[in-house]
């Protein structure tokens, strides 16, 4: 398990998710928790660990260029679902809908519109078997 102790910089709250930014020095962190923060006028500069797996954690080279995982493809976005904490995106891909939760900062910041085409990964580590 990784430990990264951080101080809560900001906390958004959008139907019982939350998005907390965190700073460990010079670094950003930030957490989805589901179900919402605990109380969150108190949270503000609070202390906390941000803990994550081993197996969640993806390695690139320094340009980002290389990325570890390897279930790695690219693909249309057909539509976007956004709050203010959370966007849903669904991509195209060889006749099937593929959706990505990801925060609505990243969202925001890497720019995604429907019919812009981009790249989607996911760790083989989370992939699960389901047998007919």
């Amino acid at each position: 398990m990784n430990k990264i102790p951080c101080v809560i910089k900001t906390i958004t709250n959008s139907g019982g998710v939350s998005f907390v930014c965190m700073e460990f020095g010079a670094h950003r962190l930030f957490a989805m928790l589901l179900g919402g923060a605990r109380d969150t006028t108190q949270a503000m500069g609070a202390s906390v660990a941000a803990l994550f797996k081993e197996s969640e954690v993806m390695v690139c080279d320094k340009d980002y260029t290389k990325i570890s995982a390897r279930n790695r493809f690219v693909s249309e976005v057909l539509r976007v679902e956004s709050s203010e904490v959370l966007a849903r995106v669904v991509f195209a891909f060889e006749g099937l809908e593929i959706s990505a939760l990801i925060s609505a900062q990243a969202y925001q910041e890497l720019g995604i519109e429907v019919g812009k085409v981009f790249g989607w990964f996911v760790k083989s580590s989370e992939v699960m078997l389901e047998y007919a």
